[in-house]
């Protein structure tokens, strides 16, 4: 079966995104993983190591899987033998939880009780994401030429008194440019380019925009089904805008994490139409490239989306329209053949045992949430009539619900067996903890304990 039928591909740049935050892959995994990508064709990687990468300059901010340092070079040298360019990605605004959560930098956050976002109005805060640049760039073979620095939904910008009064004089385009600005200059200097998500500058005046055009790449963002259709905050208009302000413009697809924080397998159907709506985005209007992002978790507080492992097919699937510039004609078919296609079938065969847990585990969610809902409606005693319960009801009630935890328990231990080796256990556990333990409370307030 021909999957690939374009003789070139439609989009140039064809990027995946690791998110490292959420269940990252065993060092052995993480290297496997390049090599499926460069089979599946994509040619970058955009690198979201947050607490996985192995700080040298500011050790607390690793975690206790943190990748070393010999991995990190490992990884570099293979994309590079694959022809696969890897993009490093630091926050410098919002979503720095991991950073500001710290104590030693509690004085750079823009709210003091919010561990989201730097303060652009305290010098240090660039200073500190220069740093961290620096710590990501000694460990490179010098193969980066470009380096994502996050900067979206920074919302609480301007929360400080400081940043309120800048932004009342010269507007938030100034504001956060001059907190970007060193950053920016530092990456110019050494011939990076620097890139940042677009959200934040929609509604910034055409000067602000074509300031930063000079310096740095924006890559546009959306998830939903169709990018730009009317309920998607990103417009068309808002692409035009940056293209006639003279900026480099990438996309970001979704293969994975784009249905909402808690999912455990992507919905096909809403990733195809996604990665389609880039692909047409990107011959209209000749986007330098797409990455299609996987999130790990939607910041480092929340729990982890689903697994890469257990989304690959999704991933597949994105490949081929990435480069064919239409959806397969028969999608399960050709995604089959993608992941069969390579190291033998071994694959396939294991994403299928992923697949299979995680939707298990999803459905037995799914399953006892609608049977929890049930039992609190039905029971009066729980709803502000103490009096009016029945002693047999609730004893069958807590003999189902015995039932149903265990087999949810049954369920977690069957996912992480089937993720064992590609993801380190205690990710795996703290995934199963995060879906079976909110529904354990849920029964323990339904049934009175």
């Amino acid at each position: 079966m021909k999957i690939f039928t374009a003789p070139r591909p439609v989009v140039p740049i064809r990027g995946v995104h690791l998110d490292l935050k959420g269940t990252p892959p065993t060092p052995r995994r993480l290297l496997e993983l390049l090599d499926l990508f460069a089979h599946a064709r994509f040619n970058c990687v955009l690198a979201e190591w947050e607490d996985t990468f192995p700080w040298s300059r500011y050790p607390e901010l690793r975690s206790p899987t943190a990748y070393t340092p010999e991995t990190i070079c490992r990884f570099l040298a293979r994309a590079r033998e694959l022809g696969i360019e890897v993009i490093p990605l630091v926050q410098c605004f919002g979503h720095s939880e991991n950073v500001l959560s710290k104590p030693r930098f509690r004085h750079l956050r823009e709210a003091r009780n919010d561990y989201s976002e730097f303060c652009p109005s305290n010098p240090r805060s660039a200073q500190l994401v220069t740093d961290l640049a620096k710590d990501v760039l000694s460990l490179s073979d010098g193969s980066i030429r470009r380096f994502h620095l996050g900067g979206d939904e920074a919302w609480r910008m301007g929360t400080c008194p400081r940043c309120k009064a800048a932004i009342s004089r010269h507007g938030k385009d100034s504001l956060y440019l001059g907190h970007v600005g060193p950053v920016l200059d530092y990456l110019n200097g050494l011939g990076i380019r620097p890139i940042l998500w677009d959200d934040m500058m929609r509604h910034w005046p055409a000067s602000g925009v074509h300031a930063l055009a000079q310096r740095a790449d924006l890559m546009a963002w959306s998830y939903g089904g169709d990018p730009v259709d009317a309920k998607s905050s990103l417009q068309e208009s808002h692409l035009a805008r940056f293209r006639k302000a003279g900026a480099a413009v990438w996309g970001a697809s979704a293969y994975k994490g784009g249905e909402g924080a808690f999912y455990d397998i992507p919905d096909l159907k809403e990733r195809m139409n996604n990665n389609l709506g880039w692909a047409k985005l990107a011959r209209e209007f000749g986007l330098t490239g797409v990455v299609a992002t996987a999130w790990g978790r939607y910041n480092t507080f929340m729990s982890p989306c689903e697994t890469i492992e257990a989304s690959l097919d999704s991933l597949a699937l994105t490949a081929l329209i990435m480069w064919n510039g239409g959806i397969p004609r028969e999608p399960g078919k050709a995604a089959r053949a993608l992941l069969k296609s390579f190291k033998g079938g071994r694959e396939w065969r294991s994403f299928e045992k992923c697949r299979r847990a995680a939707s298990n585990l999803a459905n037995w969610q799914i399953w006892d949430l609608k049977w929890t809902l049930e039992l609190l409606e039905r029971a009066a005693h729980r709803n502000g009539e103490p009096g009016r319960m029945n002693p047999a009801f609730i004893e069958g009630a807590r003999r189902n619900s015995r039932k149903a935890l265990k087999r949810g328990r049954e369920l977690g231990r069957a996912f992480i067996r089937a993720h064992r080796g590609l993801v380190p256990e205690r990710w795996l556990k703290l995934y199963v903890e995060s879906r079976v333990r909110p529904i354990e409370r849920r029964v323990r307030v339904a049934l009175g304990r």
